[in-house]
């Protein structure tokens, strides 16, 4: 498109000096009608047909008025009317380009060339306005009454009702709406199906004031037409319901016809259809105060179990040489001493945790966003029931930043798992001796030594869910008591009914966040542990929706809790955690003391890292 085109979408373009003569302006407006003579289905085949005349400035100034493209209506709105994506707003155009058109719009023939510059025009408000705006909504209903592709009839039909309201003109509107009327009878008695179409038409009959005598039977033919996509006569449905607005009685119909909907699609649906059709069905009935309904849709969820969805496990081989193998696990392995071994276990990779450096999953994010960002994501629980999916671009940005981390996760977990066995098999530690070495972390809470000793001699022992029933919840008890030591609220008071409580773990997780938690090890616990996005694992544990704790989870469990176990709010003397969590922390909170970021301490430290909840180098003492 040449030189002319990058100029126009140019904000700084300059004034061009057009040829507005009688016979120039004959010629271009001829050169537009004969491409809109060729266009069969919109206006950018208007465009295309100028392409190889557009390095000429002023056929380009005319082709690129069929460049922009009318807004698709969102909630009775479609400001800015026309969308310029790579092209110059209008309200930036220079003058000289509205002159062009003001004075080619006077000579051209072409109906859906009048219907666009004049709209133009209008938009930019240019005078006469009225006449533009007449002229356009004139044009738009010749164009809607042709034969140019449906969705483009559509659109001009709607702009044809914009214009007429936006200038009171009621003469027009009426025009507008009875041809709306015949396109959406003609689009529901076509042999093809059409529902973006006739719904789009009827759509915009519902957002009038008074919608025109016909639109209440428009829907029931609509409803009927459709009645096989439970999608497409929900959609119907709640065209109903807007009508509908301010009758009780009609609004209680439509909301138990369409839970109704839903439901008679899950019963004649298997598997994850029939799960989604429930779903939605008892979303829609209790956003809609259906309780009746509420339950037995809830009853008839609750019945499918992860068998009847047929799900399919994928499995993917990553060959890893052995020697590689043998050195990674090695690193973990082949210390002087158990305590050293564990002491890198616990800090992960080189101090990265089994999900990764989240700065490194964010740039991995970003290469895969644009096929990934199309893909729909449901969480389903291990019984098989819905948890969540993302509501807005913002969770589905977490979404995929979460898959990133599970499937660097699944990758590391057996790796991880195969170290802590052989850090067993090696060393041969002695459970009493295990439970001494982490009572020394004098700041731990009384009971998680002999827990995290007892859930190492049963992972060595390969009882793995013994293992991972007794690590879940232990894991929230020692943040908790981080963020109590540093002053954090974590204990709501009874409100109304609901008894006092203290808050999640996903709350813990991100309230130590603010005070110096590493953040790919904080994401790496909320993955593993309490986040919608990822396995969740403490709640599925706890629920008993985990029918096998394989070595890798509870590998998984057992690095994330003794990365917790290793952590202390910084600054604080070993005097004042002395007793553990007793006197000495109530002690620590009362000075301000608790109230410093973190640091990765531990009794076998040599040297500490500062600058946060991290790991620090651990060497075992002699």
């Amino acid at each position: 498109m040449g030189s002319n085109i990058r100029w126009m979408s140019s904000t700084t373009a300059e004034e061009s000096d057009f040829d507005l003569s009688r016979e120039r302006i004959t010629e271009l407006a001829a050169l537009a009608d004969a491409a809109a003579a060729e266009a069969k289905r919109g206006w950018y085949e208007i465009s295309s047909a100028l392409t190889d005349k557009r390095g000429a400035a002023d056929v380009d100034a005319i082709a690129i008025a069929f460049d922009y493209r009318l807004q698709e209506r969102i909630d009775g709105n479609s400001n800015p009317v026309f969308h310029a994506a790579q092209l110059t707003p209008l309200a930036e155009l220079p003058t000289s380009v509205a002159d062009l058109w003001a004075n080619v719009v006077g000579a051209t023939a072409s109906v859906p060339v009048r219907a666009r510059l004049h709209d133009l025009l209008f938009t930019l408000g240019r005078q006469p306005k009225h006449k533009h705006a007449d002229q356009a909504c004139r044009a738009y209903l010749e164009v809607g009454a042709g034969n140019w592709g449906s969705l483009y009839r559509v659109r001009a039909l709607a702009r044809a009702l914009d214009i007429a309201r936006q200038m009171n003109r009621n003469d027009l509107a009426d025009d507008a709406m009875k041809q709306i009327i015949a396109n959406a009878r003609e689009s529901l008695d076509g042999v093809e199906w059409q529902p973006g179409v006739s719904l789009r038409l009827i759509g915009r009959l519902a957002e009038e004031k008074n919608p025109p005598t016909g639109v209440d039977d428009l829907l029931v033919e609509a409803r009927a037409r459709y009645a096989g996509d439970p999608y497409i006569e929900v959609d119907a449905a709640m065209l109903q319901r807007r009508l509908a607005k301010g009758d009780k009685d009609a609004l209680g119909r439509i909301d138990r016809e369409v839970v109704g909907i839903w439901t008679k699609a899950a019963e004649a649906s298997t598997g994850l259809q029939r799960l989604g059709h429930l779903t939605k069905a008892v979303d829609y009935a209790r956003d809609h105060g259906q309780t009746g309904l509420l339950a037995a849709a809830t009853t008839a969820l609750q019945a499918i179990g992860i068998d009847d969805l047929g799900m399919q496990t994928f499995r993917v081989p990553v060959e890893i040489p052995d020697e590689k193998i043998s050195k990674w696990i090695g690193y973990f392995t082949q210390g002087d001493d158990w305590r050293v071994c564990i002491a890198r276990f616990e800090n992960g990779e080189h101090g990265t945790p089994p999900t990764g450096r989240t700065a490194e999953n964010r740039s991995q994010m970003a290469k895969d966003t644009s096929l990934y960002s199309m893909i729909p994501h449901s969480k389903i629980g291990g019984d098989g029931l819905p948890r969540w999916e993302p509501q807005n671009e913002d969770d589905q940005e977490e979404q995929r930043l979460s898959d990133v981390e599970m499937f660097r996760m699944q990758l590391c977990a057996p790796l991880l798992a195969k170290a802590l066995h052989e850090i067993g098999v090696v060393h041969h530690p002695i459970r009493e001796e295990v439970e001494e070495f982490f009572a020394e972390r004098i700041f731990l809470p009384p009971d998680i030594p002999r827990v995290l000793a007892d859930a190492l001699t049963r992972y060595w022992r390969r009882d793995y869910e013994a293992c991972a029933y007794l690590l879940a919840p232990k894991i929230e008890t020692m943040l908790r008591v981080l963020a109590r030591a540093i002053d954090e609220p974590v204990y709501l008071t009874q409100r109304k009914n609901t008894p006092g409580k203290y808050v999640g773990l996903g709350t813990l997780i991100s309230t130590l966040g603010k005070h110096g938690l590493d953040e790919s090890w904080g994401r790496y616990l909320s993955t593993l542990l309490a986040g919608p996005t990822g396995w969740n694992l403490r709640n599925e544990l706890a629920h008993g929706f985990v029918d096998e704790v394989s070595a890798p989870m509870a590998a998984l469990l057992i690095q994330a809790t003794l990365y917790v176990a290793n952590l202390a709010p910084r600054g604080r003397a070993a005097a004042d955690a002395r007793g553990r969590i007793g006197a000495p922390l109530e002690a620590c909170m009362q000075t301000g003391r608790g109230l410093r970021p973190f640091e990765s301490t531990g009794q076998l430290a040599t040297t500490r890292r500062r600058g946060g909840l991290g790991a620090g180098r651990t060497q075992s003492r002699p």
